[in-house]
């Protein structure tokens, strides 16, 4: 069964809106990440992709809903409101799911609370320990949409966004659901920074991925969301491949086999060839081991034919968000043909030792019918998504 991505809404680093996030894209050479005063490492401020602006009220909810996490989402619903009226009317809300990723959920504001519980032996009066649960921004956004379907969080470290789309599909394929809200959504906190030192992971400068200087990734946050549907909507979901390297819980196989086989697998259920894809968003983390796996798997299968570029440099790596976030890219440029393909942004120069796949090193405007996104997240979780252009929608 074809299924759609009717709508989408986003806050990241790039802007607080699709039209913010589509003129940003036109400007690559804007430095959109920062180094945050709040957050450290070894001691130092760290650059991370940060949602920046005025965050909405969150006063008229529950104290343990009024997270950093839930306020990027609703930001991100808001936007969402006009679609959602339209195909909600008439629909029972036992067939409305919510299936959201993320890493972190309220992790922020628990932070807050220990640090106080530190200072003082109590927990603050509002701390409640929902928020930190996993399922706390599935469980927020259906409340707000005052529905009551299959309602949950998937968290499989930087493929739950991209999961979510896939479940969203096979709900909606298995007539579970007549619409699906899903996306991904996380915020940045020290817990996580943290985290990804400890692995050696990250960046004291702006990530450079796939350069011969790269070191490592810079964290960020956003709220990434979509309306999925049966419903013919401007850009359809061709294919999802999915495979488990079964490798190493940090590091992918380096051979790149796992993210071939996603790809085409995804290929497959699309009944597609390399050649029919018009653009690919790349995991591309900035990592030594990520671009060199995701280099080999790209090139096995599309040499340097296809243009391709990750966009981890322009927001930060946004981690349960990110694959949605990088679909969402992938969707507005199929949407909206003045939105060019996302530029690969590299300041140093490329690693030559790597596969020489097409990267999108400039503000590049095409045609595109087709796009490819790969997520290739930690204990070699792969999954890879193809959607493309609808041509003409029938109301």
């Amino acid at each position: 069964m074809v299924t759609f991505l009717n709508d989408f809404g986003v806050v990241c680093a790039l802007g607080n809106n699709k039209n913010e996030v589509k003129h940003a894209l036109h400007h690559p050479e804007v430095e959109y990440q920062s180094l945050d005063r709040e957050l450290h490492l070894e001691g130092q401020p760290v650059y991370v992709g940060k949602v920046n602006g005025q965050l909405p009220d969150m006063s008229v909810f529950p104290s343990y809903q009024r997270t950093r996490n839930n306020a990027l989402a609703l930001m991100a619903i808001k936007q969402l409101e006009p679609t959602l009226s339209a195909m909600l009317a008439g629909v029972d809300k036992q067939r409305v799911a919510v299936i959201i990723g993320t890493t972190t959920a309220g992790v922020g504001t628990a932070e807050q609370a220990v640090a106080h519980y530190m200072e003082t032996d109590a927990f603050p009066a509002e701390y409640g320990h929902q928020c930190q649960e996993l399922i706390a921004p599935a469980e927020f956004l259906a409340e707000y949409l005052g529905v009551n379907g299959p309602t949950y969080t998937i968290s499989t470290a930087c493929s739950s966004s991209t999961k979510v789309i896939m479940t969203a599909h096979m709900l909606l394929d298995t007539d579970m659901a007549d619409v699906v809200l899903c996306g991904g959504v996380d915020s940045l906190c020290q817990l996580t920074v943290n985290g990804f030192e400890a692995l050696d992971s990250t960046s004291q400068s702006l990530c450079e991925p796939f350069s011969a200087s790269r070191d490592g990734i810079n964290l960020g946050e956003a709220a990434a969301l979509f309306v999925m549907s049966k419903q013919a909507g401007p850009v359809s979901l061709l294919g999802v491949g999915e495979t488990s390297d079964a490798y190493h819980i940090s590091a992918p196989d380096p051979s790149g086999d796992g993210a071939i086989r996603a790809i085409n697998i995804a290929l497959e259920m699309a009944t597609l060839t390399p050649s029919d894809i018009d653009y690919i968003n790349l995991h591309g983390t900035g990592t030594k081991k990520n671009d060199e796996m995701e280099s080999r798997a790209v090139y096995t299968l599309f040499a340097d034919s296809v243009p391709c570029s990750s966009t981890k440099r322009l927001t930060g790596h946004t981690l349960g968000a990110a694959g949605a976030l990088e679909l969402g890219f992938c969707w507005l440029h199929l949407t909206d043909p003045d939105t060019p393909l996302p530029t690969h942004k590299m300041t140093k120069p490329r690693d030559e030792s790597l596969h020489p796949i097409q990267l999108v090193e400039s503000v590049t405007k095409q045609a595109s019918r087709i796009c490819l996104s790969n997520s290739f997240a930690f204990g070699g979780n792969n999954i890879s998504v193809v959607i493309g252009k609808v041509d003409k929608v029938q109301s």
